[in-house]
């Protein structure tokens, strides 16, 4: 090989140390050298709000999550097993005897304002009462002869009765208002108070067996009616 040969060749070669070198030198720049800053916003988050129904009688109370206050909230967030009894259930009524009634109080124990609140009745179904005793009544349309109404006593409350639906008070108890013609009914609007959070309303369900159509045909029955309550966003 020529001198002249030579000496390109370790030009070549110087060159590409050169380039290597610095190369290695602007990577230590933006890795070992320099002023820098950051933030990092640990906090970030985002939280949803709470709508949640509480209902008592002055002796049972139940959450719509079923487990007591708080716990955790299912998809329905619907409590189907609550033991309150909204047509009092105390046994062994007789015709035109003294009217039931129990107080039912709601909460929004949630943190965010409902717009709307409803209660929808299921169907009425007979069975035999609990201490008839072996004694049956035949009679197969008990459910027409048990007189309701449903109070609306929240205070501000436009409407005062649920059922029947009247701006003014319920009117006293007759069996055009019964339990047959109360069952599969939903009442969402003004006779139900929508509940801001933290607030309550209440409702007084009053019954009576009718003295006027109630045969000895409707001994040792129970009628009974699902209520569900409801509010939402």
């Amino acid at each position: 090989m020529s001198l002249k040969h030579r000496i390109r060749k370790n030009k070549r070669g110087l060159v590409a140390s050169l380039a290597a070198v610095a190369a290695l030198g602007m990577t230590a720049t933006f890795t070992l050298g320099g002023f820098s800053a950051g933030i990092t916003n640990s906090a970030s988050s985002f939280n949803s709000a709470t709508v949640q129904l509480e209902e008592g009688n002055g002796t049972v109370t139940c959450y719509s999550t079923g487990t007591g206050s708080g716990g955790s909230v299912t998809a329905s967030n619907t409590n189907n097993t609550c033991a309150i009894n909204a047509l009092v259930g105390t046994l062994s009524q007789v015709p035109g005897g003294t009217p039931l009634s129990t107080t039912l109080t709601f909460t929004n124990a949630g943190n965010h304002n409902a717009t709307v609140a409803s209660m929808v009745t299921g169907a009425c179904t007979q069975a035999t009462a609990s201490d008839a005793n072996g004694y049956v009544g035949s009679d197969t349309s008990f459910c027409n002869k048990v007189d309701v109404t449903i109070a609306n006593t929240t205070t501000g409350a436009a409407d005062k009765c649920v059922y029947p639906t009247t701006a003014g008070a319920c009117p006293a108890l007759s069996n055009t208002y019964n339990l047959a013609t109360l069952a599969g009914q939903t009442f969402n609007a003004v006779p139900i108070s929508v509940l801001a959070a933290g607030a309550t309303a209440t409702y007084v369900v009053t019954d009576q067996l009718d003295s006027a159509v109630t045969t000895n045909a409707d001994q040792g029955l129970a009628a009974t009616v699902p209520f569900t309550w409801s509010i939402s966003q």
